[in-house]
């Protein structure tokens, strides 16, 4: 072979190595969002729900394109539902330098991490309807607030002549959080003839509720009100049908997880009802933004051959808005670039309606976001019995 061919080979052969070289070192850095979730302990079938939500959006995301033309992804962090984990993962995170972080999943990780960023970021979007942040700061809260959430169900109950209620709470940060809200709602004019004629407690780790039921059924109410999340769940409605009790039962929407409430079938009360979202009412929308996000949310979940539950719901808009806060702010935005993006932030379409920041609400929805919901056992679907914020159809 002549010389001058053995040097066009080689030549030739330097550039085959070189290129996909060249092609890794001019590849886009990818995005990394780190998501503090509980995939273990008594809230992984949210958090759980949680990273379902979330790698629907990546895939969908980066075949799309990514996010400024760069892939995203979105790192797990489980704090196995406890509050000391999710401090010290926070910690481990905000050493980085990330601009953000996501999750965790429950009101009482958030209201711990909370300290560690309010003052200076990272940005944090809570994944718990639970948390009211303050106005204005690096904090925001999934979803419906369960302020608006109980006062939409006070009024559903009012207006369909309901007016003698039974509390039962857990002791939980949940649990008192639901206590003062319930409260508030009943504090408004309209509800001025509305009573709570029983107000009970109990631990999570409780294996009956029947000594808190007996003096609820002694008290005679039209309806049973409660708000906890996971097993606990479980016994406060075998506390409810041993005790006899044949009213409404009131339950958090954390536990609207079809799998978990076929579980309860043995001990399944008449009436179940959640305080759930607009996702959940979507037969009732007209055309518009919203309902094309929803369109978008639904098509994810059947190409996945999955079906979604309330608390997939949760991650779902606050990703959304990240996302959307990362493509108009540039590839490294800073913690308070994103504050305040979405303090500003209106007119953005979700799944839950549309999103209005700037009157210092850190949800961005209000009750207008509320369909009360009725569980259906015997196919483990939702139907919705309002219309929103709770006003009875």
């Amino acid at each position: 072979m002549h010389v001058r061919s053995l040097i066009s080979l080689a030549a030739a052969a330097v550039l085959l190595v070189a290129a996909p070289m060249a092609a890794r070192a001019q590849a886009p850095e990818s995005l990394q969002i780190p998501v503090i979730i509980s995939l273990t302990g008594g809230a992984s079938f949210i958090g759980k729900s949680d990273q379902q939500s979330l790698q629907l959006i990546e895939a969908m995301v980066n075949k799309h394109g990514g996010v400024n033309h760069r892939p995203m992804h979105f790192q797990y962090l489980d704090d196995g539902s406890n509050a000391q984990t999710a401090v010290q993962l926070a910690n481990q995170v905000i050493a980085t330098k990330t601009p953000v972080i996501l999750g965790p999943t429950l009101t009482q990780q958030c209201n711990a991490i909370a300290p560690l960023v309010q003052a200076n970021g990272p940005a944090n979007f809570c994944l718990s309807p639970g948390l009211n942040p303050p106005a204005n700061g690096y904090i925001w809260s999934s979803s419906v607030s369960l302020k608006d959430a109980i006062a939409a169900t006070i009024r559903y109950f009012r207006e369909r002549g309901l007016t003698r209620l039974a509390i039962l709470s857990s002791t939980d940060a949940t649990g008192q959080e639901a206590d003062r809200d319930w409260e508030l709602a009943r504090s408004a004019p309209e509800n001025r003839g509305v009573q709570f004629v029983a107000k009970e407690h109990f631990n999570l780790s409780d294996v009956t509720v029947s000594a808190q039921m007996a003096r609820i059924k002694g008290a005679n109410p039209q309806a049973l009100l409660t708000w906890t999340v996971g097993p606990a769940f479980g016994t406060e409605l075998h506390g409810v049908v041993d005790a006899g009790l044949d009213i409404p039962i009131f339950g958090s929407n954390g536990d609207m997880v079809a799998e978990q409430l076929n579980g309860y079938k043995a001990f399944m009360p008449k009436e179940l009802l959640f305080a759930a979202v607009l996702t959940f009412g979507q037969s009732s929308l007209g055309a518009g933004p919203v309902k094309d996000a929803q369109k978008v949310y639904f098509d994810a979940f059947k190409a996945a051959g999955l079906t979604p539950n309330f608390p997939n719901t949760l991650a779902w808009d606050p990703a959304m808005i990240l996302i959307d806060a990362y493509r108009h702010l540039g590839d490294h935005p800073t913690a308070a670039q994103i504050r305040d993006y979405i303090n500003g932030l209106h007119g953005f379409a979700g799944i839950n309606g549309i999103y209005d920041f700037r009157a210092g609400d850190q949800h961005g929805i209000g009750e207008n976001g509320v369909v009360i919901v009725r569980y259906n056992p015997g196919n483990d679907t939702f139907t919705a019995v309002s219309k929103r914020s709770g006003h009875v159809k």
